[in-house]
């Protein structure tokens, strides 16, 4: 009976898997994950547009960085401990980078471009700046 059985274990296995697995999507059990919101973010002539993006807490959200200008490198920094984030990327000029945060708790936190070439103003200092606004999470 044992060499009976032992043909069918892999079926039995993945019946039963497939039962279960049935059940827990029919009844809500299993979810899936929330799709992630994705904002561009243009960075040239010493600006990001948006210059403040609003996420509320526990979201990811996805910030595609395209640099706009043709021969100024940029970057995207982000040092925000209360909210977990420690962010600081590069994007080459004409170039693009794609960033996913997921800001840890509420309050208002500066982004720039930490750029800056001997002898002149930083990118920071010539209005290269926003916020991100990160909101208390609703009740799901």
């Amino acid at each position: 009976m044992n060499r009976f059985l032992a043909g069918y274990s892999p079926l039995l296995l993945a019946l039963t898997f497939g039962v279960f697995t049935g059940f827990f999507l029919i009844s809500g059990v299993l979810q899936a994950a929330a799709p992630v919101r994705s904002v561009a973010v243009t960075m040239g002539d010493y600006r990001f547009s948006p210059d403040s993006i609003s996420v509320q807490s526990g979201e990811t959200i996805r910030l595609e960085l395209v640099n706009t200008d043709s021969l100024t490198p940029h970057n995207f920094t982000l040092k925000a401990e209360a909210a977990g984030l420690n962010v600081d990327i590069d994007v080459s000029a004409g170039g693009t980078g794609i960033l996913d945060i997921t800001p840890l708790a509420p309050g208002t936190f500066e982004f720039y471009c930490n750029k800056k070439l001997p002898f002149m103003k930083s990118h920071r200092h010539r209005g290269m700046e926003g916020v991100l606004i990160v909101t208390p999470a609703g009740p799901d």
